[in-house]
């Protein structure tokens, strides 16, 4: 009797989501989740920002000349509209067959993750400025000693972020 090897260690999550989540894919119509990870390359920033591709329906004899439904926010069908030959050339590009022969859109309001700002880097201290001063000293070309500064700094200040947000989780 052959026995299956238990894995030890880290394994990538995306192992473990894409079997449990092909299912829900299938369903609306997505075999390949690219359309979805990818449609901002797809369409293009601007239009991606009103729009999210809702499913995929195929014709009963073939898996081509699909119909693509689209949520668009309202105001933005007729932008779409007047696109829809370069956004269908476009998929069909990156699928690398005509997969989607027409485009269904649907005006409501479309649905996009929250883009976190990140605060302003934090000044450094005076013993970070001289560090970095001396470690660079050393270094003669000029561009490279700019990039090698420029990367400590940002370093420098995101350990400072950190330990600024540690201190007040601390005392709060």
């Amino acid at each position: 009797m052959r026995q299956a090897k238990a894995r030890a260690g880290p394994r990538a999550i995306a192992s473990l989501i894409g079997k449990s989540s092909r299912a829900a894919l299938v369903k609306r119509g997505f075999a390949q989740a690219d359309i979805l990870t990818h449609w901002s390359a797809i369409v293009g920033p601007n239009l991606a920002n009103y729009s999210s591709p809702e499913k995929l329906n195929y014709s009963r004899q073939s898996n081509k000349d699909a119909t693509l439904r689209i949520r668009v926010a309202p105001g933005w069908a007729p932008e779409f509209q007047h696109f829809e030959h370069l956004v269908i050339e476009r998929i069909n590009s990156f699928f690398g067959y005509k997969a989607v022969s027409r485009l269904q859109l649907i005006q409501a309001p479309v649905k996009k993750p929250e883009t976190r700002k990140s605060s302003p880097p934090l000044p450094l201290t005076e013993s970070q400025k001289n560090w970095i001063e001396t470690i660079l000293s050393d270094v003669s070309e000029p561009e490279l000693k700019k990039r090698l500064e420029s990367v400590a700094t940002s370093m420098l200040s995101a350990r400072n972020r950190t330990q600024k947000r540690d201190e007040a989780d601390e005392a709060g």
